[in-house]
């Protein structure tokens, strides 16, 4: 009987990706928050959306990042829906770039995953430059070394994905 009312694929899907965005958001909360280079803290989270984006498509890459949006505003002490609006938006791009015009491999992964950490970072620096008066050369500088510091961690998001990869 619940075999009819529930696609047990869907199900099991949507609780890998809900661990995956727990998961990340865990790291992000527990390492990231602690861990400072000059001041400035990596963020994952785009880079995440991206992978999530890459390998579910362009509309459930935007639904996922809606989710890890949402979440990451709640996380942060500002009153904003920057991340819930920039999210979707590069769920949606990653994925139907990766549909039409881009391969999904490693490579691929981390060129967009950079960029989409770079244009979170440019629109932290806006919001900041807006409501605060943040001053342009610093903030950029902050931009590039925030881009720089989630390098390394970003390629350890790729890895739940790799397996996804060999089974399709």
């Amino acid at each position: 009987m619940l075999n009819d009312i529930f696609e047990w694929k869907k199900v099991r899907n949507f609780l890998q990706y809900a661990v995956y965005l727990i998961l990340t958001m865990l790291l992000q909360g527990v390492l990231f928050s602690r861990i400072s280079i000059f001041g400035v803290k990596g963020m994952l989270m785009p880079a995440a959306v991206v992978c999530a984006g890459m390998y579910l498509g362009g509309v459930k890459g935007a639904v996922f990042g809606i989710f890890m949006g949402v979440f990451t505003d709640m996380g942060f002490s500002e009153n904003t829906i920057l991340f819930t609006l920039i999210f979707p938006a590069i769920g949606f791009l990653s994925g139907f770039l990766s549909e039409f015009y881009i391969n999904k491999n490693f490579f691929t992964y981390m060129v967009l995953g950079t960029l989409a950490c770079a244009v979170t970072a440019l629109a932290q620096l806006l919001v900041a430059i807006v409501s605060a008066g943040a001053e342009l050369l610093p903030g950029l500088l902050t931009v590039l070394l925030q881009t720089l510091i989630t390098l390394l961690p970003m390629a350890l998001l790729y890895l739940p994905f790799r397996k996804r990869k060999a089974n399709e």
